[in-house]
């Protein structure tokens, strides 16, 4: 029941490094009960890792590139794919409006 309120509370804010950390644990001590623990449940919520990276200006105005990792929890890829949709929409109406021109 711990796990599963920390687990609501960082779900609510931006802290996925923390969310994914506890859910590793999680998923550690149901291992650690044996036949008792049920690892399945806790493992269809661990996240995906993704690697990115972000533009960071120097003070010589060249450009570097920071690598950092990003987390995908399975009950965010919906809303991701729902974005996914409107941005290919609104590029649509884009090249829709400049053909029109």
């Amino acid at each position: 029941a711990i796990f599963e309120r920390a687990n609501a509370y960082y779900k609510d804010s931006a802290h996925k490094e923390e969310r994914a950390t506890l859910l590793d644990d999680w998923v550690n001590m149901e291992a650690g009960f044996g036949s008792l623990g049920d690892v399945s449940v806790v493992q269809s919520l661990l996240p995906k890792k993704l690697k990115k990276r972000k533009a960071i200006s120097r003070e010589d105005g060249s450009t570097a590139y920071q690598e950092y990792t990003d987390y995908l929890f399975p009950d965010e890829s919906q809303t991701m794919a729902n974005l996914k949709i409107l941005e290919a929409a609104h590029r649509w109406k884009k090249q829709k409006a400049g053909e029109c021109v």
